[in-house]
């Protein structure tokens, strides 16, 4: 039998840990004494004095997304799309995890202190950051696919259009950063909050399934 209510919680945590991630990086990218939002990616927050906020961002928004996945598998069912979608959200949350454990790579004059035209240094922990920014946007790219076919499914159209346009959305604003098409910060941070914005549409239409 399904607990609605503990369903409910655990997708409510994942609209609570998008919330985190669109509010408190926001701050901190303008808080922060020599960040750069056009030259350094969100995730160099986590570095230097201050770094520390970023990391717990990452951590919490992460366990609690871990959190959500349990409720995502119990708000769509046992069948293959619970199942896929729950394992997607579950490897976006261990992706933010990760990210937190392991720092970014300094570079571009960030943290203070750091030559400007330094190129990012790959260490091992910065090696491991990048592998977990992999696990994170391809699991949640790819899970923006799975409940585009769910959502279709289920005769929830415009939900499954919105989820199919992000799915596509999120791998052309990662390739134009990388291939400084456009400002490489400002790319990564609009795939971050865009994706963290469809999240929490998407939990919150399957907590209102539980209303």
């Amino acid at each position: 039998m399904i607990d609605t209510q503990a369903a409910s919680t655990a997708l409510l945590a994942g609209i609570v840990a998008g919330v985190l991630f669109l509010v408190i990086p926001t701050i901190e990218v303008f808080r922060r004494p020599g960040f750069d939002i056009e030259r350094h990616a969100i995730s160099m927050l986590s570095l230097g004095p201050g770094g520390w906020v970023m990391k717990a961002v990452f951590i919490v928004t992460g366990l609690l997304t871990l959190f959500s996945a349990w409720g995502v598998y119990q708000a769509i069912g046992s069948g293959i799309a619970g199942l896929i979608a729950a394992i997607l959200f579950a490897l976006y949350g261990v992706g933010l995890v990760l990210a937190g454990l392991f720092d970014a790579p300094a570079g571009l004059g960030f943290p203070i202190g750091t030559p400007m035209d330094q190129e990012p240094v790959m260490t091992t922990a910065a090696t491991l950051h990048s592998l977990a920014f992999m696990i994170a946007f391809g699991a949640l790219i790819l899970s923006c696919f799975v409940f585009a076919w769910y959502l279709a499914a289920d005769g929830q159209t415009l939900l499954a259009m919105l989820s199919g346009v992000v799915g596509l959305l999120l791998p052309a604003l990662i390739y134009l950063g990388v291939s400084s098409t456009i400002a490489p910060g400002i790319a990564f941070y609009w795939a971050a909050m865009a994706g963290w914005a469809w999240l929490g549409v998407v939990l919150w239409a399957l907590v209102s399934n539980y209303a």
